[in-house]
């Protein structure tokens, strides 16, 4: 080290000697090197459990390279689960006008543009990761069997930020964006020249507290909570404000069509269903295998499902999307599995029950060679066990070499009230890697998978029959190049 080095390094070793001591937490820019982007929110008052009401405040967001974006912003706290954690609180942030007349779109961190965004606290998740590592598995994996200007994409983005609510540092937060009528590409309400309204795009969203008892098939109030059949609520997402026989009509129907498998083939997109059962069997997500947890959409109810244009009948078919995927990867939804102990919940379990629509072609031939098959595509790609531990950690390093990890640890453990964490994050990825690593074999042995190679059982020698790959019975063999079976014999055409 020259002459001129040293002198300047002692320089900085004085200053940073004569700064104030201890750091005050509350001090954190996002300008900090290899910080997280920083959002500040204040609104007069404080979040409450169970608030119905949005707060009007603002919103100021820091991103690492030291950009500013300043809005006025409405605060609401979300979750069923997240309102017993109000010590770090989840929270829906709706950007607005100056004067909170209209929501007001913009872009932030780089995600797409929109209003209204999720402010995930992950206050139940030990590693504060597993919804967005699912919804990065799933963005990966599954795509909506359409176009739309977002790649077909449906499920959520999002960008790890450290929050502050009225000055007060609560950690580790995920922004992410919403699964919406813009998202989905679903079809607007249309209002008519006679003041009727026609809903025509929907979204359902299940599991839901705003209509009570529900027990009995029947609606809200304003009609926009539905109990379909017992203990089976819905919520109307879109159109929010158009509740009604209407609105919910498709979605009875599916219901009172629940064990029928050709209803379910001809208005379901069986390779969506079959992605969405992957995703719950490969990372246990347990959450989400109910009456919760998911959403139903369609983008225009009023299409007819026999119209002779393909693409027009596709319109009135359902798209199963899931949602809040945090009790996944061996986790639980009150934080109680992690140093090594983990969820049991086996993929053999999973796959002999169901959800709706799912139960109706869980042993339909056709949708079990589909789900086969997917497992197969999947286990390659974006269920690899590369793949996975490379996605946890990418956020690991990201929490710990930004330092976050540890001042959200440290200002945690000092608090009465504390959400769910670990203080060894490095050792808890690895032991959830270990986790998934087994998972991802017990996957290959549901499926009949042994190191990569497949197993097919042979049909029986004196079967003159010709079958695919996957067991099925092919009744005009040979029009097309691929790999046969007939009298236990493999035929390649």
């Amino acid at each position: 080290m020259n002459l001129m080095s040293t002198r300047t390094a002692h320089i900085i070793i004085l200053m940073v000697l004569l700064l104030p001591f201890p750091f005050e937490i509350n001090q954190l820019s996002a300008q900090t090197n290899n910080a997280l982007p920083v959002l500040r929110v204040s609104f007069d008052g404080k979040f409450k459990k169970g608030m119905t009401e949005y707060l009007n405040g603002k919103m100021q967001l820091t991103d690492v390279d030291g950009s500013v974006v300043e809005m006025s912003a409405k605060f609401k706290t979300r979750g069923a689960t997240a309102a017993s954690y109000m010590m770090k609180p989840s929270f829906n942030m709706k950007l607005q006008s100056d004067d909170y007349s209209e929501e007001f779109d913009s872009t932030l961190l780089d995600l797409r543009s929109c209003s209204s965004w999720i402010l995930d606290a992950m206050a139940i998740d030990r590693i504060c990761m597993r919804n967005r590592v699912c919804f990065d598995i799933w963005n990966e994996f599954s795509r909506l069997p359409y176009e739309t200007q977002f790649d077909s994409r449906y499920g959520t983005i999002g960008r790890f930020i450290e929050v502050y609510i009225n000055d007060k540092y609560y950690g580790i937060y995920c922004l992410n964006d919403r699964i919406n009528r813009k998202l989905l590409d679903l079809k607007k309400t249309k209002e008519e020249n006679d003041g009727s309204v026609t809903v025509r795009g929907i979204l359902y969203k299940s599991g839901t507290s705003n209509i009570n008892p529900q027990e009995k098939p029947g609606y809200n109030e304003d009609s926009t909570a539905c109990v379909v059949s017992w203990h089976n609520a819905w919520e109307l997402t879109y159109p929010d404000e158009y509740g009604g026989i209407q609105a919910w009509q498709a979605l009875q129907d599916a219901f009172a069509n629940g064990r029928n498998a050709e209803f379910v083939k001809k208005y379901f997109y069986l390779e969506n269903l079959a992605d969405y059962q992957i995703l719950i069997m490969a990372l246990s997500i347990g959450d989400n295998w109910g009456n919760k947890n998911h959403y139903l959409s369609v983008r225009n109810i009023n299409k007819d499902i026999n119209d002779p244009d393909p693409a027009e009948a596709d319109k009135r078919r359902f798209v199963l999307i899931p949602w809040d995927l945090d009790t996944s990867l061996g986790g639980r939804y009150d934080g109680k599995y992690y140093d090594g102990n983990y969820s049991v919940w086996d993929v053999k379990s999973i796959g002999n029950n169901a959800l709706y629509p799912i139960s109706a072609v869980i042993g339909d031939a056709e949708y079990k060679a589909i789900l086969k098959r997917r497992w197969i595509e999947g286990r390659k790609g974006a269920f690899s066990i590369e793949s996975v531990k490379a996605k946890l950690e990418k956020y690991r390093d990201l929490f710990i070499e930004s330092g976050a990890w540890q001042r959200m640890v440290t200002y945690f453990d000092s608090q009465k009230s504390k959400p769910k964490y670990v203080n060894d994050l490095a050792r808890e990825i690895e032991l959830i890697e270990e986790w998934y690593e087994a998972r991802f074999h017990e996957m290959d042995a549901y499926f009949g998978i042994e190191d990569g190679v497949e197993i097919i059982t042979m049909p029986d020698s004196s079967d003159k029959a010709v079958y695919d790959l996957w067991g099925r019975k092919v009744e005009t063999p040979f029009l097309y190049p691929g790999i046969y079976i007939r009298d236990g014999k493999i035929i390649v055409q």
